[in-house]
């Protein structure tokens, strides 16, 4: 299986991913693992610099709803993937928001996506991924990402924040051995991340032969067109749904795929548009990742 495309599916959902939620029977999911602050959290609104060593420094408490918030076509939610290669079970994906919090002196969704190998797969290639990205709860554009990637003796700690009035970003990657690079550059006005992104084309009038482009930074800028291929109606351990399919064009690495890999998506044909089934082609074979449960 490939490094970049093994269980990395689901774990956004998208590599196009905004990714990523879904639709009705809805419950909080629990939190993800609380990653130590190497400096004491800031709440209120501060400039992003080179200075910030993690996200979980600007991240504050839990916020309540407001009218004022742009709404997600669910909330909260949570889902639960299978992940197949060919015939094979390989593991487990979920993929949900379940709280609004402080990020940065904005109120932001907390979107969290996480890919789990089993114990077979773990025999010969482990993955233990974990990715968040914060929505500013008022325009839906993307605060910021973070992902801990653990796949076979691949690693990468990488996190990105987005200035949306200064136009900029800073970026940290980090390897094993606690080295790291940072990087800064522009971003368009409204940025959406890797994971983000499927939220923002969920809430997006999906009609066939349509197509909905998405300004997404990983951190380099490029457009993720996303195109609306067919209407079918597809069975899932979940149940059997109306579907709406749509191919995303990778134009750089995604979350679980490679660019120019053809990767398919199938959602919910309703007004939460919930990810149902996605298959990533890899270097042999496909990666399949269907919804068994909606919590």
């Amino acid at each position: 299986m490939s490094r970049r495309a093994g269980l990395l599916i689901p774990a956004a959902f998208f590599c196009f991913c905004a990714v990523p939620a879904v639709v009705s029977a809805l419950a909080p999911s629990s939190a993800p693992p609380a990653v130590a602050a190497v400096t004491p959290r800031v709440w209120g609104l501060v400039a992003i610099t080179t200075g910030i060593i993690s996200p979980s420094q600007l991240m504050g408490p839990e916020v309540p709803y407001s009218p004022e918030f742009r709404r997600l076509p669910v909330f909260p939610e949570k889902n639960v993937f299978e992940v197949s290669w060919g015939l094979l079970s390989v593991g487990e994906a979920t993929m949900g928001v379940d709280k609004i919090v402080a990020f940065n002196g904005r109120a932001a969704y907390h979107i969290v996506s996480e890919a789990r190998s089993n114990s077979f797969c773990d025999t010969f290639y482990q993955v233990r991924d974990l990715n968040e990205s914060w929505l500013d709860a008022r325009t839906l554009t993307s605060l910021g990402y973070s992902k801990k990637l653990r796949e076979g003796r691949f690693f990468r700690d990488e996190w990105v924040l987005y200035d949306r009035d200064a136009g900029t970003f800073v970026a940290r990657r980090t390897d094993r051995n606690g080295r790291f690079e940072v990087s800064t550059g522009t971003i368009p006005g409204q940025v959406q991340d890797i994971l983000s992104s499927v939220y923002f084309v969920r809430s997006q009038d999906l009609k066939d032969g349509g197509r909905v482009v998405v300004d997404v930074n990983t951190p380099e800028n490029w457009p993720l067109v996303v195109k609306v291929t067919a209407h079918e109606k597809i069975k899932v351990p979940a149940g059997e749904f109306p579907s709406i399919l749509v191919e995303p064009a990778m134009r750089h690495e995604g979350l679980f795929v490679q660019k120019g890999k053809r990767l398919r998506l199938w959602l919910s044909d309703d007004a939460a548009k919930r990810p149902l089934m996605m298959k990533v082609e890899v270097f042999f074979g496909h990666v399949t990742a269907v919804l068994r449960q909606m919590i």
